[in-house]
């Protein structure tokens, strides 16, 4: 997933695209009256001005771009793109996707892993990290309406969002971290379950940072383990290892967002 900045772009007193090789076909009076393509309806926010408008290929729902348009250019362009467009065939749909910011910035989202759900306005959205320490995938929904509505952050949009982190094996044992929040904003519920072992849930990132190691240690002397001098290499220094994992993932991955 790619959040691109269409931002930075000054409220423009016409519709313009991002990219200014697209051409900006002179509408007919008959296709500005015209319903425009399929049963969408765009969302009353829509009509508020500039936003950010995707570009759906009509064969998968990928988002191939997303351009700076208005409620007038859907209409008058029969709610399709006419040309091809970062991928996208001509004639394919236009999504409301993200409202303006304050300052009259626009942005959104386009790659492969976000997809446009027509049962109900919203964008499916994912991105997947990969470093040495693990495998991180994100999966969210993106709710147009709600993009912006403090004027400035777009990912107020953004709910269902559902993080796993799965480690690289350290002798063959592994680590699997999953967070689930309802927005962005919201508390998160962590459950980090080494495999094969125990499960520990959190109601919040402070927890996690605050106690985890405290409750490996804690688990790991209640089923007999030697915390002072584990073997070397053994299931203690292994766990122990997966935890630091975890811990990188937390300050590293979370900062970048």
């Amino acid at each position: 997933m790619k959040r691109i900045l269409i931002a930075l772009l000054l409220l423009l007193p016409t519709p313009a695209l991002a990219d200014d090789a697209t051409p900006s076909p002179t509408p007919s009076p008959e296709a500005s009256t015209s319903a425009p393509a399929g049963s969408y309806t765009p969302p009353p926010e829509a009509y508020q001005g500039v936003g950010g408008w995707a570009v759906v290929h009509p064969g998968t729902n990928q988002v191939c771009g997303v351009i700076v348009a208005t409620i007038e250019t859907f209409n008058s362009w029969n709610g399709l793109m006419p040309d091809s467009y970062m991928g996208c065939p001509p004639n394919s749909l236009l999504r409301f996707q993200t409202r303006a910011t304050a300052d009259g910035n626009v942005a959104g989202w386009h790659g492969p892993e976000v997809k446009f759900d027509s049962s109900d306005g919203t964008f499916d959205m994912g991105s997947t990290y990969v470093d040495a320490s693990g495998t991180t995938t994100v999966k969210q929904k993106l709710i147009p309406s709600k993009t912006a509505t403090d004027g400035w952050n777009l990912s107020t949009g953004l709910v269902n969002i559902r993080t796993e982190f799965v480690s690289s094996r350290i002798n063959d044992l592994g680590i699997k971290l999953t967070k689930i929040q309802d927005h962005f904003d919201s508390q998160v519920a962590s459950d980090i379950a080494i495999e094969n072992w125990k499960t520990f849930n959190y109601d919040s990132d402070q927890q996690v940072l605050e106690n985890l190691d405290s409750d490996i240690e804690a688990a790991l002397v209640a089923d007999g383990y030697d915390t002072v001098e584990p073997e070397t290499g053994g299931f203690v220094e292994t766990v122990k290892s997966l935890t630091d994992s975890v811990k990188r993932f937390f300050g590293g991955f979370f900062n970048r967002q």
